[in-house]
């Protein structure tokens, strides 16, 4: 299930191969986000229990514990695990509560790339409640 999304993860036995803090790419973020987001509506379609959409949290939870993303995001990526670490309570509330977003300019620019990201099928999960260009 988290297969693409693992596979963007920094790894390594040693670390010697993990990037520097900071160091990620908007296309990485955003896949790791858009595939995260996509495995909790699928599971708020096809699980029975609370317990069982929480396990997907859960899994979520760890793999952006495990992202790098950008510099200008690493702010964002603690809000928003705390976002998902506060869901835990009530998984099903991640239908009703909003999801922290970053400031202004960063959530244009990865609205701008959401759609050439393979796992931003709908692409609007950044671009969703963007205020109007003046």
């Amino acid at each position: 299930m988290f297969l693409a999304v693992g596979a963007l993860a920094a790894c390594g036995d040693d670390g010697a191969d993990e990037e520097p803090e900071g160091a990620g790419t908007d296309e990485e973020y955003l896949a790791v986000i858009c595939q995260g987001t996509q495995d909790i509506s699928n599971a708020l379609i096809t699980k029975t229990t609370a317990d069982e959409i929480g396990d997907v949290i859960e899994d979520f939870i760890g793999i952006m514990e495990d992202a790098n993303p950008p510099e200008d995001l690493r702010t964002y990526n603690d809000e928003f695990i705390q976002y998902l670490e506060d869901s835990l309570a009530d998984p099903t509330s991640v239908t009703t509560r909003q999801p922290p977003l970053p400031e202004e300019d960063v959530q244009r620019r990865l609205a701008q790339k959401e759609l050439q990201v393979d796992e931003c099928k709908d692409g609007t999960y950044f671009s969703r409640d963007l205020p109007a260009e003046e």
